[in-house]
């Protein structure tokens, strides 16, 4: 992905939020945004090349910000406007069968929920914003669990201090990971987790169609619960050819260098990447390459790998669009975090729990496809990866995934929706294997131009087996809400309504 480009207001709302949450969590991509960067991503700071994290199913909110996962936009490759605004808040109440999450344990519990989420794209003469946040704080009216805010925040923001050459970069990734992988995700086996990522760039272009890039990023990594904090300092070299208004070709340099506050737990190492990067974007189709060696030191001498990374997207239709993404790669923690997204049910995402900090080789590959026409939206997806720790093997993990969602417009104002994932994780060293699945529907319905009224039936399971079979479980949820969700100013309709009107 191209850098993501965020105007001024928004800037303290971007920096300062996740500081307020801490007290107490990017997805759009503006027309500014030029085509796929040569930039090197790094592991706090990932591409549209990265497959998203580990998602735990069984973190689906209460009556979530967005309602339902639908389509935006359409299915083609355009992009959001430059400036663009979306946001909303709702409130509602909800029950739930299971609110324990327990096999042996269960007990009924009323719920109350207040969602808040936004959507902002700001690109000026000399700063770029972009913030995209979901939050949802939920009272256990029974008193299960004391009231519980969670949420999910990512924002850049780029100032160019000498235009087309030097900008500095800001970045934060704020949300909530899992503590413990065996138990259920409860409010007790949450942490929240900070990433602050800053630093300045620098392109220089020697002739017309050639261009030059150094890039350094430090980067905080907070961890409330687990002794994985510390600093990541990453630097980039570039130089780069662009064959077309459409394409470029490149080599790359990266040096990124992980420093933890306990080194008792924790092993400082050194990841570097040698790679040739080739990018384009046509009317069409998408394609993002790279390819070469990646080495690292974590073991106490250099150990080498290929490196390869593809990202590739095509509209077959006007209606349609797929998505292919795969590769191998050195990653950790603190990258997947970063990188996390939503999945297919939407809502408040949330990370798989960090049983070490240590280097993996990560083997993954994902693929979707997307189809809205008129009245109409799907969207399926299926991923897999593996992660193997050459220090501590016995973290090696598998993880594959499926998705479907389904929407319809069934008049003007009513819309209905159907969401299912089903995820399996296998820890073999450790001796256990997590099933999770979730599937919900719901309805929509809008009495004014603002106003939106929604209900959403959820139910979610976990079958283990091995250290985690006493973890199983299943739940249903129900929640209703009232949402007050303003119309976008750059697209008219509000980003989760689904970018179309009904025909």
């Amino acid at each position: 992905m191209g850098i993501i480009r965020i105007g001024a207001w928004p800037l303290l709302l971007a920096l300062v939020a996740p500081a307020i949450c801490l007290g107490q969590e990017a997805g759009s991509t503006g027309e500014g945004a030029a085509m796929p960067s040569s930039s090197p991503p790094t592991s706090n700071a990932p591409s549209a090349s990265s497959a998203p994290a580990a998602i735990v199913p069984g973190a689906s909110l209460p009556g979530t910000a967005v309602p339902f996962p639908e389509l935006t936009g359409g299915a083609g490759l355009t992009s959001l406007p430059a400036a663009y605004t979306n946001y909303g808040v709702s409130a509602g109440l909800g029950e739930t069968d299971n609110v324990k999450l327990s096999e042996s344990d269960r007990k009924a519990q009323t719920l109350a929920a207040t969602n808040l989420f936004f959507d902002l794209i700001r690109s000026g003469s000399h700063l770029d914003l972009d913030a995209v946040g979901n939050f949802s704080d939920t009272d256990y009216l029974e008193g299960a669990y004391s009231n519980q805010v969670l949420g999910r925040f990512d924002g850049l923001a780029d100032l160019s201090l000498w235009e087309h050459h030097f900008k500095w970069l800001v970045r934060d990734d704020y949300g909530d990971s899992q503590i413990n992988v065996l138990q259920s995700l409860t409010p007790v086996n949450l942490q929240r987790v900070n990433i602050f990522s800053t630093g300045p760039e620098l392109t220089l272009e020697p002739t017309l169609t050639s261009f030059v890039q150094l890039q350094g990023l430090y980067s905080r990594n907070t961890w409330q619960n687990d002794p994985f904090s510390g600093n990541t300092e990453m630097g980039s070299f570039t130089a780069g050819h662009e064959i077309s208004a459409a394409s470029s070709i490149s080599l790359v340099g990266l040096v990124e260098q992980e420093r933890f506050d306990n080194t008792n737990v924790n092993l400082d190492y050194q990841v570097r990447e040698y790679y040739a990067h080739y990018a384009a974007k046509y009317a069409r189709t998408r394609l993002d390459l790279q390819a070469g060696l990646a080495q690292a030191n974590d073991t106490g001498s250099w150990t080498s790998s290929p490196l390869v990374r593809l990202s590739f997207a095509r509209s077959l239709t006007p209606y349609s669009t797929v998505s292919l993404a795969g590769g191998r790669e050195y990653s950790n923690a603190m990258g997947s975090f970063a990188s996390l997204d939503s999945g297919a049910t939407g809502g408040v995402p949330i990370g798989a729990a960090p049983q070490t900090t240590g280097n993996a080789l990560r083997t993954y590959g994902n693929v979707s496809w997307a189809y809205q026409r008129l009245r109409t939206g799907i969207n399926l997806t299926g991923g897999w990866e593996r992660e193997g720790y050459d220090v501590q093997s016995k973290f090696n993990y598998s993880l594959s995934d499926i998705g479907l969602s389904l929407r319809r417009q069934l008049s003007p104002r009513l819309s209905a929706s159907i969401m299912a994932t089903v995820d399996r994780g296998q820890y073999g060293n450790q001796g256990f294997t997590n099933n999770y699945g979730t599937a919900g529907a719901g309805l929509v319905y809008r009495p004014g131009s603002w106003v939106v009224i929604y209900g959403r039936y959820d139910h979610q399971f976990r079958n283990s087996s091995g250290l985690a079979r006493n973890y199983g479980y299943d739940e249903n949820r129900i929640f209703v809400m009232v949402g007050y969700y303003p119309h976008s100013s750059g697209t008219g309709l509000p980003r989760e309504m689904g970018g179309s009107g009904f025909q």
